[in-house]
């Protein structure tokens, strides 16, 4: 068996992909597999791929018609052979110590998964992505490893909710899977691995190279920010199947208010309208009271939301104009 399986999903990528796959083939590490999955994607990425794996037995080529990143993933995870498993999408690149850092962390540590740290890639500079904040993570933590019961509740919102910049034991997510069709799929999963974890270890090493680039899913999604009502729905449902909702509820809560109201706001033209009226809807009718106010009253979001919940679309726009500008 091998004993890392690396999955990168494929669409669209051709720019990017020869340094995605570079970073790859020149791991220090050795003992791993490159699971392909070509969402059929237009561009030339499969003879970028084919080229490559002639170059490289571990590189292997999986095509299937367009189905989104999560299928794709869920394919990756349906062939992958690895002991572990890691995520890096085709525009990205790893470190070339990323592998060996990853695998001798979550060996040695006996974890169920580990995290890296994450630098974000622009043309002209690379910005370091502390979450969560070293500093508050080590008041709390101060071992190799811990897990969400280790932490407060509060901390949930301070981790990077990404599939990748991580490695995971096959074992512990093979009954783990994507939401397919729907973007924004990375939380449930992330939700799922978190709540159910009972190690996890970290390197704060920036092992992983992210690009947002204009071509990226979420960058382009457009309507599909609708998606990220139906998540919530899915996350909740993992936090209550896990028997951690009553904990989490208000950080839930918090969380996916954020995530909505800074969609509505990224996103234009009638699907604006549409968000706006989606966020009305799942929570005008909430009773704050139910959840702890003492956490409530101390989120900017909270009040962002008492003041938008009964407006008009155009009394949005002005507030909307207002967060822009500071």
């Amino acid at each position: 068996m091998v004993k890392v399986s690396v999955i990168v999903p494929v669409y669209k990528a051709e720019k990017y992909l020869d340094i995605c796959l570079d970073s790859l083939i020149n791991q220090t590490f050795e003992d791993f597999e490159v699971i392909c999955v070509n969402d059929g994607s237009p561009d030339n990425c499969i003879n970028i791929l084919r080229n490559y794996s002639k170059l490289d037995s571990r590189i292997k080529i999986f095509s299937q018609k367009n189905q989104g990143l999560s299928s794709a993933r869920n394919t990756g995870l349906k062939y992958a052979k690895g002991e572990y498993i890691t995520f890096v999408d085709s525009d990205d690149f790893l470190s070339p110590i990323a592998l060996e850092r990853m695998y001798t962390n979550i060996t040695e540590n006996n974890s169920d998964y580990m995290f890296s740290y994450v630098y974000q890639v622009y043309p002209d500079r690379l910005f370091y992505w502390e979450l969560p904040n070293i500093k508050d993570f080590q008041k709390y933590i101060s071992s190799p490893t811990f897990n969400e019961e280790d932490l407060g509740a509060d901390f949930y919102l301070k981790f990077i909710y990404s599939a990748w910049a991580k490695m995971y034991r096959h074992e512990f997510i093979k009954d783990f899977s994507f939401p397919e069709g729907l973007i924004f799929e990375d939380v449930p999963f992330f939700a799922n691995c978190y709540l159910r974890a009972e190690r996890i270890s970290y390197d704060f090493s920036p092992l992983y190279f992210y690009r947002k680039n204009e071509n990226s899913i979420i960058t382009s999604a457009g309507k599909n920010f609708l998606d990220i009502f139906e998540i919530n729905k899915l996350t909740t449902k993992v936090f209550k199947e896990a028997g951690k909702y009553e904990k989490y509820k208000t950080i839930l809560l918090v969380s996916q208010m954020e995530n909505v109201l800074i969609r509505t706001i990224e996103t234009k033209g009638y699907t604006k309208r549409e968000m706006f009226k989606q966020l009305q809807s799942t929570f005008g009718d909430i009773d704050f009271s139910q959840f702890d106010m003492s956490i409530l009253q101390k989120k900017n979001i909270y009040y962002a939301y008492q003041e938008i919940l009964n407006k008009s679309f155009n009394e949005f726009r002005d507030f909307e104009r207002k967060v822009k500008n500071g």
